[in-house]
């Protein structure tokens, strides 16, 4: 019995991402003559070319070769999908209050997808915001990337002695193990090579002024404490191309597009939350940030 739920639950939950996922990334869409077109007829029930498009929505990239294969096996586990829900529907499934919500739920999603793919459609990434975006990108990666290490703590005052340690001759890497509450420590505080993108901006201005070899002599603050930092090595770097960053620019502008959309959105609703709210507890670790 757990068999045959874990079967059907697959099943659904295939059709179902498949669907979302076609309207998230959408093939390219079957003429009006063809999507009408019927592929197969369940007890006098219709499967027509464009809900088995759809359904298939996730696998359009795949090899011509394949195309015929997986339309098949896409067309059965439809048959499948059509021979349950008729059964569901002559058992009354549909009157009960979880297919009622989750109905519900689906079209609304459906919805949202939906919108979300005509905004974008109607509000497309222009080639000058992704030139500015790879601009700025290539901006904060700078010309070359650091070797180093660092030590955290939470006060400047155990950061400058920590630095007054250093100038009486210690070892970094021993005050790191000893002292620093970064997941580091353990490694002598140890970053390996990072480019200046990849640290908050006080600890990148901070690697770009150290010479190879030298320690920060004044403790450098970010939102996660004190921190002594200690230029291992530099190198020169070639940033990635337009093209090879094309894909990946275009995502985090869409990603923003749609972010501000829905803000916006917001900001015009009539949004009333019945649900009692439960503050969270104050120091509350349930989401730490990474530290650099």
């Amino acid at each position: 019995m757990s068999l045959h739920r874990s079967i059907i639950r697959a099943l659904l939950l295939a059709a179902g991402l498949a669907a979302l996922a076609a309207c998230s990334h959408p093939a390219k869409m079957s003429s009006s003559e063809s999507a009408n077109r019927l592929v197969a007829r369940v007890n006098g029930h219709p499967i027509r070319q464009g809900v088995l498009d759809t359904f298939l929505g996730i696998t359009k990239n795949a090899p011509p070769q394949l195309s015929p294969m997986i339309q098949n096996l896409a067309l059965q586990r439809l048959i499948d999908i059509q021979i349950l829900a008729q059964k569901g529907r002559e058992s009354g499934l549909l009157r009960s209050p979880q297919a009622r919500d989750s109905l519900f739920l689906q079209r609304q999603v459906l919805l949202a997808n939906l919108e979300i793919r005509h905004y974008l459609k109607t509000h497309p990434i222009t080639p000058a915001q992704l030139k500015t975006a790879y601009a700025k990108t290539v901006g904060r990666m700078g010309h070359h990337e650091y070797k180093a290490r660092h030590i955290l703590v939470k006060t400047q005052s155990q950061a400058r002695t920590i630095i007054v340690d250093l100038e009486h001759g210690q070892h970094f890497s021993t005050l790191a193990k000893k002292y620093s509450e970064d997941t580091t420590a353990a490694e002598g505080g140890e970053l390996g090579w990072v480019s200046a993108s990849q640290e908050t901006p006080p600890f990148a201005a901070a690697l770009r002024q150290l010479k190879v070899g030298q320690y920060t002599r004044t403790p450098v603050k970010t939102q996660f404490g004190w921190h002594v930092i200690q230029l291992q090595g530099k190198r020169p770097i070639t940033p990635p191309s337009f093209k090879q960053m094309h894909n990946r620019l275009l995502n985090v502008l869409r990603n923003k597009e749609v972010s501000d959309f829905i803000t916006h959105l917001r900001s015009h609703a009539k949004v009333k939350i019945l649900l009692k709210q439960t503050p969270i507890p104050t120091g509350s670790t349930a989401v730490a940030p990474a530290k650099p």
